[in-house]
C-alpha cells in the first residue's frame, strides 16, 4: 500500500498565518527553534529551551499549531486527514502542521514502540527549516 503524499506548506501562508495568530514570546521562540534545529525529540526540547515537564511541550506545540491552523483552515484540514492516514492508529497529530515523526533508512519510525529511539523522534517539514539559513 502507497503512503499519501504529505500536502506541503507555503511558507509565505505559514509566515501570514503566524503573524495572524499573535503567538506568545515562548511560542514563537518554540516555533523559531523547531524551524532551526530541525531534529528534536520532547526531552530535546524541554531543555534547550528550559522548559517545565507539565504541560508537554508536544502537547503546547500541539496548541500552537492549531492557532496558526486557524489562520490556514485549508492546508490544517489537510493536513490533519493526512496525519490520519498515516499514522499506525488512525490518530492525527496537529503538530503535524510543522513536523512529522522520523524514519530511519530502513523506513522505521524513530519511536519506542518501533524499538529504535526512547523518544519520538520529529523532523520539521523541508520547507519549514530555516537552519541552513
Amino acid at each position: 500500500m502507497k503512503k499519501k503524499s504529505r500536502p506541503k506548506i507555503c511558507v509565505d501562508e505559514f509566515e501570514k498565518a503566524c503573524e495572524k495568530a499573535q503567538l506568545s514570546e515562548k511560542e514563537q521562540r518554540l516555533i523559531d527553534h523547531i524551524r532551526f534545529i530541525g531534529v528534536f525529540n520532547q526531552p530535546s526540547l524541554t531543555k534547550d529551551l528550559n522548559l517545565k515537564s507539565k504541560p508537554p511541550v508536544l502537547s503546547i506545540l500541539c496548541e500552537i499549531c492549531r492557532k496558526i491552523g486557524t489562520y490556514m483552515p485549508e492546508h490544517f484540514n489537510s493536513i490533519r486527514q493526512w496525519s490520519e492516514s498515516v499514522s499506525e492508529h488512525n490518530v492525527r497529530w496537529d503538530g503535524n502542521l510543522i513536523c512529522s515523526v522520523a524514519f530511519n533508512i530502513e523506513g522505521e519510525r524513530l519511536d519506542p514502540e518501533s524499538g529504535t529511539t526512547q523518544y519520538h523522534t520529529f523532523v520539521v517539514h523541508k520547507e519549514l527549516f530555516q537552519g541552513l539559513e
